[in-house]
């Protein structure tokens, strides 16, 4: 069991010893070392129980010792003011936990199951910075959760069909001998396939907002789409096709592999009978049917058009039921997409609350916050849009003027790891700013900086005869060495926290953290050849695969040479 899962269940029934409800422990890694390995402030919540915090504390200190087998664990149990309890793990406790990662960092057993839907890349557009921060953050939290126990399936709904289609396909037609445009690109490259596709999008999306006759044509041109019209299904199998290859080469790079795909041209017509067949939820207005969610707090929405086509909340309530359909023993139905769509989920998942409400009990909704460039406008910019593999070209163009020597594939690596690292590094929710020089800085808080440390441990290791390390114990080890000990100690608790909150920028702090400690103690102390090196090559060891593991499950490769 994870240490601080058991810290816990010792402090809850420490807690029901002295009063009679009961309490959640609330226990945190505190962020400097000195104030312990585990910190809780469960004293001063119970201090209405006593005459002070203080004594609350005493008293919970008093019952843990009680405890000795546990307490025995602990090289120190400290009550401070105004009510913490701090926890320092003993030297013994903290060597179990040191050879068990040398051996190897071993995942939680599956408790629970969910369908996890991200990236949610449309088809007729180019894939965008905003997606690549989908991509790693979904990536990661499916890692996170996998690791933790749970069985994720990574599902993908991608829009084929809607507006965004009929905008590029109008592009598509205003080419010269458009049917032979299309066939002349057919032996092209994914990449000028896909810019054919954007350049015909914007071209579409421009013209509908500034040219009546076109707009006109694009609506046709949408209609054409839900009734099949053969020529225009022509071109649009041709232009689907182009973008799910386009698409799937960058979830290679990425390291993404979906086990699910959904698009929106399957649920079209479900979500249109789900409406339909569920007149005491919906409304007609205008020959449109609407959910009314004001009296819930919320907003009315659109489900089907005065046309008679499914809206996007239509399709997503026949997604949910799809979902519910090929995974029924799933537990959790989770959808990630930007913040700007959480006030559109809250309608959307009261209204299949009030169709389904087993479903809608199991279906969740996170989302992240917006991406831009730090440096401000640059050259592949069209309109608002950065093109993803733009930027992993540009992160990897930068690489290499500081790696000269460095093989392309390693290059590859290091530039996937920039971005994603610097994607991840922010809270979930929160803004953020990509900065291509930040993300490539090898003595700052980035991706490559964790990749070199990662390979220079390697480094040193392949320079040790010592290669019989994983019964060794570290006997009086000095405080810098400690230190990466009890660092070291903190991965698993620092891992389930990142899972249970979603936060994959709480894993990447701590990695750098006990990457900074390890450069520090590199520097300072001589490893191969000293008085203590097997016990010191042990704790890198375990410090090497944990920093491993991490980049793992943040979805970052670790090259082992640099």
């Amino acid at each position: 069991m994870e240490l601080k899962k058991e810290l816990e269940i010792e402090l809850s029934e420490a807690v029901l010893g002295l009063v009679d409800e009961k309490f959640d422990p609330q226990i945190v890694i505190p962020e400097d070392l000195e104030k312990g390995d585990f910190s809780t402030n469960i004293a001063m919540r119970l201090g209405g129980n006593f005459e002070s915090s203080m004594e609350a504390g005493e008293k919970v200190v008093e019952k843990l010792r009680e405890r000795k087998e546990f307490y025995s664990r602990f090289a120190r149990i400290e009550l401070v003011k105004p009510g913490f309890i701090n926890f320092w793990l003993s030297n013994e406790e903290l060597e179990k936990v040191i050879q068990s990662a040398v051996k190897g960092i071993e995942a939680r057993q599956e408790e629970s199951s969910l369908i996890f839907e991200f990236g949610d890349l449309n088809p007729f557009k180019e894939p965008h910075i905003g997606h690549l921060r989908n991509l790693a953050l979904g990536e990661s939290l499916a890692r996170l959760l996998e690791f933790n126990g749970v069985k994720v399936v990574r599902a993908n709904y991608q829009g084929d069909v809607g507006m965004h289609v009929a905008k590029c396909l109008w592009g598509i037609l205003q080419a010269e001998s458009p049917k032979s445009r299309l066939e002349s690109l057919e032996n092209e490259e994914l990449e000028v396939r896909a810019k054919f596709l954007g350049e015909s999008y914007r071209l579409g999306a421009e013209r509908f907002e500034t040219d009546e006759n076109a707009k006109n044509e694009i609506i046709s041109i949408n209609n054409k789409i839900y009734t099949k019209d053969a020529e225009i299904m022509h071109i649009w199998e041709i232009g689907r096709r182009w973008s799910l290859d386009y698409f799937e080469d960058l979830y290679k790079k990425l390291g993404i592999k979906y086990e699910k795909y959904y698009f929106e041209s399957e649920v079209a017509l479900m979500g249109r009978e789900i409406v339909e067949n569920n007149l005491d939820v919906f409304e007609t207005d205008n020959r449109a049917f609407v959910f009314r969610a004001e009296q819930f707090g919320l907003h009315t929405r659109v489900f089907v058009n005065s046309m008679g086509h499914p809206t996007y909340e239509a399709k997503d309530l026949a997604l949910a039921f799809l979902k519910n359909k090929d995974f029924p023993e799933i537990d959790r139905s989770i959808i990630m997409t930007a913040n700007e769509q959480i006030d559109y989920f809250k309608v959307l998942l009261k209204a299949l609350e009030k169709i389904d409400v087993k479903i809608a009990t199991k279906s969740f909704h996170l989302s992240f916050g917006f991406v831009n460039l730090k440096e401000g406008k640059m050259s592949s910019r069209s309109g608002n849009i950065v093109n993803a593999n733009w930027l992993l070209d540009e992160t990897k163009k930068l690489l290499k003027k500081g790696f000269k020597k460095v093989p392309d594939e390693v290059l590859d690596e290091l530039s996937v790891g920039a971005v994603k690292w610097s994607m991840l590094k922010f809270s979930r929710e929160s803004d953020m700013s990509f900065s291509l020089e930040e993300s490539v800085d090898l003595a700052g808080y980035s991706g490559p900086y964790m990749q070199y440390t990662y390979a220079r441990i390697i480094s040193l290791l392949e320079k040790s005869q010592n290669h019989d390390l994983e019964a060794i114990s570290v006997k009086n080890p000095d405080k810098e060495l400690l230190a990466l000990m009890r660092l070291v100690c903190q991965f698993k608790t620092v891992a389930k926290d990142a899972s249970d909150r979603f936060s994959p920028n709480h894993l990447t702090q701590y990695l750098f953290v006990l990457a900074q400690n390890f450069n520090s103690f590199y520097e300072k102390e001589k490893i191969i050849g000293g008085e203590n090196e097997k016990e010191i090559l042990s704790v890198l060891v375990a410090a090497k695969n944990t920093i491993g593991k991490g980049l793992d499950l943040l979805g970052i490769s670790t090259p082992e040479k640099i």
